[in-house]
């Protein structure tokens, strides 16, 4: 049975108007009531299910009505049901018949809950939930202060329109922002704080919390002017304090402030050390994501300062080294988005030497047999080779396959609307040579779903400047360049494919195992198709000039 409301309830006087639903003395409050008795009873008049509607009146010696907030439950105590979506224990609701009066208590819990999501074990998952409990924190204090004035909760109870909504985001951004600030000041008040290093990170780090900082300030002084000084004076601070002891206390990020600035090996550390600390703040909150931290321009600059940290990370240590940690921290993908130019430009930057090649090479084949355990490819092929050796040979048949249809794409963007039989074979080969040796994939569907995981799984390498991610290239409109071919472009092309095949024949494993019998020779093959192609179109310059850096490089590993 469903209690109406009445305006007869006897109820403690408040005597404060921030909380009315409507000011005493407003001429609407009688029809006000009446509008609120009708919608209770067409939304809840018709339930099968009794209800209990209890909803206290303030009366303050007028006949004007003030509301405080209600709850309704239904009648059977197994399934007690709290209909409030914006409120907590910690807004003075009525819950089982007893007030829960606001003590800040919530706050002070949030702080604790802070405090231990920064010492979780694993430090980047922990990081992302201080991140969380931060925000919650800025938003129970936000919510709590003396001067936030209250909309009424039917506001959006009933029309679902939630007046505080900017509270959540601002909280959010106010997180975000002090954990950059937090990372900002370890960077300056370590000993090497005049360091390029120190100053770099430092400088990254608050240009990329500027935007969070003025959206922030602009939306504190719009919605909320009276808490703007309390806020940055005394809530900022104390969130930034938290993180600040949490990275300082870290082993891994402890060298960075503990830097005496006269041992060379010591500052190399600490440098390596600052950087990563740097990148595991923006990993953190990169799991976030836009929509959480609202702020279009902040995840604008993010790539690029990521980038440039990342850069200056992999001119400290071997670009293999870097990796690892990099991928350590959750930001394994933007490694490889980011460095796959260097990869594709390698061969011509000597500087980088051979072992930068066999991590690339040997990078690019295990993503490739990972993808290809993922998708079970191997199970489509009826063999007697084991699933390791079927797995291997489809990554390094798989790469290949990719780098020929790159080629196409290059050729046919500078002009090589048809190509020569030579040229036009040796593609052919490295596109569809894999089903020389296993026949089993010339089934349309299975030959097609493989080119679609090997090509996505490959998308951060492109191994032509200005040509888009082979994974995309058939979803595309490719562009013929007008006029006559490139004649450069063929040089190019073969001196792509001929260091990824010399790359693969010298430096990968897999092809010196005497189970590799077909992807060895599917190299081999490969190379001798080049050479002849080569020698045919009177490039053969060209090739003595591969076979010369090849030599060098033999002669350098020994």
């Amino acid at each position: 049975m469903i209690h109406r409301l009445c305006a007869g309830v006897n109820c403690k006087s408040t005597g404060s108007s921030s909380n009315c639903w409507l000011s005493n003395g407003s001429p609407y409050a009688g029809k006000k009531v009446s509008k609120l008795d009708c919608l209770l009873l067409s939304k809840w008049g018709s339930s099968r299910k009794g209800c209990l509607i209890r909803y206290d009146f303030l009366l303050s010696g007028n006949p004007g009505l003030g509301c405080r907030k209600c709850y309704l439950v239904f009648s059977n105590p197994r399934r007690r049901v709290h209909l409030l979506p914006f409120a907590s224990s910690d807004d003075s609701v009525t819950t089982n018949g007893s007030l829960q009066t606001s003590t800040g208590t919530g706050l002070e819990k949030m702080r604790v809950k802070l405090n231990r999501s920064l010492e979780d074990e694993e430090f980047c998952e922990g990081l992302v939930q201080a991140l969380y409990d931060a925000a919650r924190v800025y938003e129970l204090a936000i919510k709590e202060h003396k001067s936030f004035s209250r909309m009424s909760w039917f506001s959006t109870a009933w029309l679902g329109v939630d007046q505080n909504a900017w509270v959540k985001a601002l909280s959010c951004q106010a997180a975000v922002y002090s954990l950059l600030h937090a990372a900002s000041e370890i960077s300056s008040q370590s000993d090497g704080r005049d360091r390029n290093v120190n100053i770099f990170v430092q400088r990254s780090l608050l240009r990329l919390s500027s935007p969070l900082e003025s959206l922030i300030r602009e939306k504190l002084s719009a919605k909320h002017p009276e808490a703007y000084e309390w806020f940055w004076s005394e809530q900022v601070p104390a969130v930034v304090t938290s993180f600040v002891d949490k990275l300082q206390g870290d082993g891994r990020f402890s060298v960075a402030t503990a830097l005496s600035g006269k041992n060379v090996g010591v500052s190399s550390g600490s440098d390596i050390s600052l950087l990563l600390l740097a990148l595991t703040c923006i990993s953190a909150i990169a799991k976030l994501g836009p929509s959480k931290v609202s702020c279009s321009q902040f995840f604008s600059m993010i790539t690029e300062i990521t980038g440039s940290l990342m850069d200056m990370l992999v001119g400290l240590i071997p670009v293999s080294q870097a990796y690892n940690s990099i991928k350590n921290i959750g930001l394994h993908r933007e490694f490889l988005v980011h460095f796959g130019p260097r990869a594709s430009s390698c061969r011509a930057k000597e500087k980088w030497g051979s072992e930068e090649v066999v991590f690339w090479v040997n990078l690019a084949q295990r993503q490739l047999q990972q993808a290809i355990d993922k998708e079970k490819i191997w199970s489509r092929l009826t063999t007697s080779e084991s699933i390791e050796v079927l797995e291997k040979d489809l990554a390094v048949f798989g790469f290949f396959i990719a780098l020929g249809r790159s080629t196409r794409s290059f050729l046919l963007t500078n002009g090589f609307e048809t190509l020569d039989d030579p040229i036009e074979d040796f593609i052919r080969y490295l596109i569809g040579g894999s089903i020389l040796y296993y026949p089993q994939l010339s089934s349309i569907s299975s030959y097609q779903f493989y080119v679609e995981v090997v090509c996505e799984e490959l998308d951060w390498l492109p191994f032509y400047p200005g040509i888009t991610s082979v994974s995309k290239q058939s979803h595309m409109h490719r562009n013929k360049q007008e006029g006559p071919p490139n004649p450069d472009a063929v040089p190019q092309a073969f001196d792509a494919c001929s260091h990824w095949i010399q790359s693969f024949i010298k430096y990968s494993t897999w092809p010196e195992s005497p189970s590799n019998v077909k992807a060895a020779e599917f190299l081999s093959t490969g190379h001798k198709k080049l050479m002849e192609c080569m020698e045919e179109l009177g490039m053969i310059s060209l090739g003595k000039n591969i076979d010369a850096i090849v030599k060098k490089d033999e002669v350098s590993d020994n």
